[in-house]
């Protein structure tokens, strides 16, 4: 039996006070790789310290793919009235038990603004009141005290270390697990059923 092709939805826009969360475009090819190929922004997480535009490109391709095979979503942070890419925050889909994987990464110089804090609560009601989901987890290096920072202001809970959980950069990574559920979250970000609209439309993904 042949498989249906991917229905394409309008990306999910979100707006803050202060930001506006879009959908990634070949002109944020330049802003990417200024976020990655800075050593301070890529030395916690597992993504390589880009060296050429051509890597931001690909960086890019696989973000813009995500969405459009229903995998996740990956929003471009932007502040209002300058369109420029300053960061990405992100979901990857665990449908098979309605739970969510968060990321997120933040250019040097918007650091200790608050900006990433009031994009994860944006995408945290997002992905409990329209994507159904139960459960976001995140994770950090254990020494990532800005990144602990951020997920406890918006309510995530540390659940422990994962010894080992991680490997990149040639080493393996303990990583501190956090997680935030629908219960935990305010009201406004915990409307609607469980699973009622993204699971509809991909039935039967395990991803």
């Amino acid at each position: 039996m042949a498989l249906a092709a991917p229905r394409m939805r309008a990306f999910p826009v979100l707006n803050t006070e202060r930001l506006i969360l879009r959908s990634l475009t070949a002109e944020d090819e330049a802003d990417v790789f200024a976020l990655y190929s800075n050593p301070e922004v890529t030395r916690l997480c597992d993504v390589v310290t880009l060296a050429n535009p051509s890597q931001a490109r690909a960086v890019l391709q696989t973000f813009q793919s995500e969405f459009e095979r229903d995998s996740g979503v990956r929003w471009a942070i932007t502040e209002r009235g300058a369109p420029g890419l300053i960061g990405l925050c992100g979901v990857g889909w665990h449908r098979h038990n309605f739970s969510a994987l968060l990321s997120y990464d933040l250019n040097q110089h918007c650091w200790n603004r608050g900006i990433m804090t009031e994009a994860v609560r944006a995408v945290v009601a997002y992905t409990f009141a329209d994507a159904g989901m139960n459960r976001i987890t995140a994770t950090t290096v254990v020494d990532n005290p800005a990144s602990r920072q951020v997920l406890r202001h918006v309510g995530f809970q540390e659940e422990g270390i994962l010894r080992a959980w991680g490997f990149w950069k040639g080493k393996f990574q303990d990583l501190r697990c956090f997680s935030l559920l629908r219960t935990d979250a305010p009201s406004e970000s915990a409307a609607g059923p469980v699973g009622a609209r993204r699971i509809r439309e991909a039935p039967g993904d395990k991803t």
